[in-house]
């Protein structure tokens, strides 16, 4: 395990000051994602589409939202303040993509410190790598307010309790709510 740490913080430093092993741990992702690579490119044009459109919106805050398209399934998560029509706008914004099979949200009414939750965040990423149970599979992080959102997708249904548990163990969580699916 420590020599699985040892080249994953290697490669980290090394891929900002080479593209190439930029490139190689870019084709290792879409190599070991359980997408199939026709799944993860339709979800990163959905996804890059949303995303553009939340920022061309004129609501105010719904640009700051995050997005996250597994299968053709929106994941919108962030901070909607009580009153604010930015949840009702992104989540309208996202169901008329061409593409998105469905719209899940994780909205929160405010961020208490957004230096936490990135501290948090980084803790269950180094949680998720320490663990040898969910190398494999990928799982997204959003943390607001101590209020973790993951999305991904997985081949098997254990590594989804595997991911919540590695996420539930780091100090500071409050809730954890899992949007990693099977894949088709």
């Amino acid at each position: 395990m420590m020599h699985r740490l040892h080249w994953l913080f290697l490669a980290a430093a090394l891929s900002g000051c080479n593209p190439y092993v930029a490139a190689v741990s870019m084709t290792y992702g879409v190599a070991t994602d359980a997408r199939s690579v026709s799944t993860q490119a339709s979800d990163t044009e959905i996804e890059s589409s949303v995303k553009a459109s939340l920022l061309a919106s004129p609501v105010a805050g719904t640009g700051s939202l995050n997005v996250w398209c597994r299968q053709g399934v929106i994941v919108l998560a962030g901070v909607v303040p009580p009153g604010s029509p930015a949840g009702a706008a992104a989540v309208q914004i996202a169901r008329t993509t061409p593409g998105v099979a469905s719209v899940e949200t994780f909205f929160v009414s405010h961020r208490p410190s957004e230096a936490n939750d990135l501290e948090i965040e980084a803790e269950i990423k180094a949680a998720f790598a320490a663990d040898p149970n969910v190398l494999e599979e990928r799982a997204s992080v959003g943390v607001y307010g101590g209020h973790v959102v993951l999305v991904g997708v997985v081949k098997d249904p254990a590594r989804i309790d595997e991911y919540v548990a590695d996420a539930q163990s780091v100090p500071g969580v409050r809730s954890v709510r899992s949007y990693i699916q099977m894949v088709d």
